[in-house]
């Protein structure tokens, strides 16, 4: 088999962590981004705390990884991307999150990749990003990002500029191929 040059080699990716994230959400990133040599910082409210997934019933699901960091550590200078899992509880601790708002607000403003998948897109629109931009999400939440300024669109991923968003877990593959191709660009 032919050597295949890793992607993302020297690029510095935050995914978010948080009880209540969609597991598959959060897992196939991160293996994904690993594959292609990201230097991965698993980022949530807290440092050195493992959150449980979503499960069946909103907090019970499978263990994610352990934080390498607290957000409020990051620096948004230091980073190439940020990457928001969805779920239904995860996003709505870290919407009201004021470190991972802020975050979001700086990496918005070095036009830095920030992609979110589900239910991720809450955390932009409580950040405020989202006004005159493009969006998708689940269709439950198109009223949240209509309401925000934005235009939400029914499609698999949107990426508007540094900012991609996808529909739900079944887009993963799309979603990460789109991820790959702005962390890299």
């Amino acid at each position: 088999m032919a050597n295949v040059k890793a992607r993302l080699t020297g690029k510095r990716v935050a995914l978010l962590a948080a009880n209540g994230i969609h597991e598959h959400e959060f897992w196939t990133p991160y293996y994904r981004l690993k594959e292609e040599a990201a230097t991965l910082i698993v980022a949530g409210p807290q440092k050195g705390t493992t959150y449980r997934g979503e499960g069946i019933h909103g907090l019970d699901g499978l263990l994610l990884a352990p934080t390498d960091a607290a957000i409020s550590e990051l620096n948004a200078d230091e980073l190439d991307a940020l990457v928001i899992p969805g779920g239904i509880y995860g996003p709505l601790e870290l919407r009201d999150h004021t470190a991972t708002l802020e975050l979001v607000r700086k990496l918005d403003s070095k036009k830095k990749i920030i992609a979110a998948i589900c239910h991720g897109p809450w955390v932009l629109v409580s950040a405020g990003i989202l006004r005159g931009r493009r969006a998708t999400s689940p269709t439950d939440m198109a009223v949240d990002i209509q309401n925000c300024g934005a235009e939400w669109v029914k499609q698999d991923v949107v990426r508007d500029g540094h900012i991609i968003t996808a529909e739900y877990f079944g887009r993963l593959p799309q979603f990460l191929r789109a991820v790959v191709d702005a962390i890299e660009g």
